[in-house]
């Protein structure tokens, strides 16, 4: 088995199934948030409705199976339901790095990716130093 201490986020993976110290079967993965395991509502357990699960319940992995560190009855008690989640976010937006989700200061969409946080600019992508005289940041004046 698999050092909970070892486990890279990667090693988990959406779909497998979640098992109690006591071996009984406590939820689906659907995926990784954060800090957090996202489980299925579709599993017969969830209620129909997702869960997180804090990565820290983790002992290891098994033939493909995600093993808790505490029995299934005692882990609800450690899940957050998405309400839960939402209003830890709405009390503390840092919150919400926790589970995966980007901060409001944070870049959006492909172009932030691209471009990096609002008011960087990329080296070489001007060729305009700042000021009069239309010089190229090298010195030389542009002739355009």
């Amino acid at each position: 088995m698999a050092n909970a201490a070892h486990i890279e986020k990667g090693q988990i993976q959406d779909h497998m199934p979640v098992v109690g110290s006591d071996g009984k079967h406590f939820g689906t993965v659907d995926h990784l948030t954060g800090d957090y395991i996202k489980l299925s509502r579709s599993d017969p357990e969830a209620g129909g409705i997702h869960r997180y699960l804090p990565l820290s319940t983790v002992v290891g992995l098994e033939g493909g199976v995600v093993r808790l560190s505490m029995p299934a009855s005692q882990v609800k008690q450690a899940c957050l339901t998405e309400e839960e989640v939402r209003e830890r976010i709405s009390m503390d937006p840092d919150e919400g790095a926790r589970f995966g989700q980007p901060h409001d200061d944070a870049p959006h969409g492909s172009r932030g990716k691209a471009r990096g946080a609002k008011g960087e600019r990329e080296h070489g992508t001007s060729g305009q130093a700042p000021g009069s005289g239309g010089r190229l940041s090298s010195g030389a004046r542009n002739i355009g």
